[in-house]
């Protein structure tokens, strides 16, 4: 946040938004696409590779955690991208630059930032899990490592089970670490000793017990009060004066959880958070929440006494209900080419939107019965991540993202993927998943046979989402496809995409002409 402006790190479109005081939503950089653009140019038309998260500079440009491209970008107040950190080859924890100029130094997947009053920039590591930090002089160190990394002199250990997920940096300039790896919240004071604040009840001897799943990320306001995102409990938590208490989310009736104030846990505000994966709190004293699976940012109030249901930031496409359509995706700020006539004639209805429900287990049995029943069909979110714009004869990607609050374990499945109007599939298939401790993992097992002519393809895979040793909450597939050489220039919207018999979603993409960039 900065200027009274609220910005967001917009993940899988690989764009950053502003939302400014009125509102009103625009995008200050990423074209997109995934890729990398060197420096110097407007961010707006900068590619950039899954940004994951943002810091606000004291002299008011915008940090943003690069993850995909190991570093760390700036933008200017003037709206120009610069790289901070990393020189985007990946870290490998042994000689990455420590000591040196920190825009030369290898990063390996950053996933967290956060900037202190005087500028000093913290950055955490997902792939090489420790927090490196950049001085004002430039030159990066590493302050805090698991126990497999050395760290270099003087980075405090973190242990082995660590990810530094999330960041915050108070007043005081005390670094506050979400780390769901180990379930806790560490601090590392200015001196650079490191303790435990919080965590669950057993092997966290200090700090204050709190039986949460993943704390992934942290905030932190100006009277020292904590706030701690846990993304697999779908909630968030309010730390002070060493109590912990529910701020959002649904309490759990089974561990009596309270609200932040201490009362009784039906005075919590009330609203169906998904894996929620950031925080900020707001000069107008709310707590901002980015609530992942619902593709929304949630403002819970902290002053004033909290409602049945948080105020929902306005966002480039609201909705009505708890889950947003699947093809309501933002498309590129470019102007598309008008559309073909033929697609016009054959738009589909909207599909009606589903209000997502509480995860269930595979052993769901209904209030009251007398024995256990079948479990209910997960529900499931698919969606298209990206618009594409290919040129004519040219191959690119496409991401196809399947994701979910409850298990799913359909066996062996086969899902149908339709090429766009003037393109085709070139049989590359390949699949990945997204944990909630922000890792990502790769699938095995995933096949795909095209047919048509390439306008068709048929994946069979054996996916599994949310289940015990596999807390993958988000599954994507990932495409290889082509625009033909004598595809119509056009935006084409006819795709299609049937995710183990689920109702089909719409692909999309753009055929640019010669003479588009």
């Amino acid at each position: 946040m900065g200027g009274g402006a609220v910005f967001v790190a917009d993940h899988a479109n690989h764009r950053i938004r502003r939302i400014d005081g009125t509102g009103t939503l625009t995008t200050i950089a990423g074209d997109g696409l995934r890729g990398f653009t060197d420096d110097g140019v407007d961010a707006v038309r900068a590619h950039l590779g899954f940004p994951s998260a943002l810091a606000v500079a004291p002299d008011g440009a915008l940090l943003v955690a690069d993850e995909m491209n190991h570093r760390i970008r700036r933008i200017d107040p003037s709206g120009v991208i610069g790289t901070v950190a990393g020189d985007g080859s990946r870290g490998l924890g042994e000689d990455d630059g420590d000591g040196g100029p920190a825009d030369r130094a290898r990063l390996n997947a950053p996933c967290a930032v956060a900037v202190d009053a005087s500028g000093r920039l913290y950055v955490g590591e997902a792939g090489t899990p420790r927090v490196r930090r950049v001085d004002a002089d430039g030159v990066i160190s590493t302050v805090v490592a698991a126990s497999r990394w050395s760290g270099g002199a003087g980075a405090a250990d973190a242990g082995e089970a660590f990810l530094p997920a999330g960041l915050a940096v108070d007043g005081a300039g005390r670094l506050y670490i979400a780390d769901p790896e180990g379930r806790r919240v560490l601090l590392l004071d200015p001196a650079g000793a490191l303790r435990v604040l919080a965590g669950p009840p057993d092997g966290n001897p200090g700090g204050t017990a709190v039986d949460w799943g993943a704390p992934c990320a942290v905030a932190v306001d100006g009277e020292g009060v904590l706030y701690v995102a846990d993304q697999t409990g779908h909630r968030v938590w309010r730390l002070a004066d060493g109590a912990a208490g529910v701020v959002a989310g649904q309490p759990d009736p089974a561990t009596c959880d309270t609200t932040a104030s201490g009362a009784p846990a039906d005075a919590v505000v009330h609203t169906a958070l998904g894996y929620p994966c950031g925080l900020a709190v707001d000069p107008a004293g709310r707590l901002l929440v980015a609530d992942n699976f619902h593709h929304r940012i949630a403002a819970v109030p902290l002053i004033t006494a909290p409602s049945e249901d948080t105020e929902p930031v306005r966002d480039e496409k609201p909705t009505s209900g708890g889950e947003p359509e699947p093809q309501r995706e933002p498309e590129p700020e470019r102007e598309p080419e008008p559309e073909p006539e033929r697609e016009r004639e054959r738009k589909p209805e909207p599909e009606p939107e589903r209000k997502p429900e509480p995860a269930r287990g595979a052993d769901s049995v209904p209030a009251g019965d007398g024995g256990p029943t079948p479990a209910q069909p997960a529900r499931l979110l698919v969606r298209q991540e990206v618009g594409l714009e290919i040129r004519r004869g040219q191959s690119e990607l496409i991401h196809v993202r399947v994701s979910s609050t409850d298990p799913w374990i359909p066996g062996r499945v086969e899902h149908r993927f339709t090429a766009p109007t003037g393109f085709v599939f070139d049989g590359r298939v390949t699949c990945a998943y997204y944990r909630a401790d922000r890792t990502v993992i790769p699938g095995g097992g995933v096949t795909g046979t095209a047919g048509d002519g390439g306008r068709s393809l048929v994946v069979t895979d054996e996916p599994r989402l949310n289940t015990p040793g596999h807390p993958a909450a988000a599954l994507v597939y990932t495409l290889g496809i082509r625009a033909l050489d004598d595809a119509e220039p056009g935006r084409y919207t006819d795709g299609r995409a049937v995710i183990a018999g689920q109702p089909e979603v719409r692909l999309k993409a753009s055929v640019l002409g010669d003479d588009e960039d």
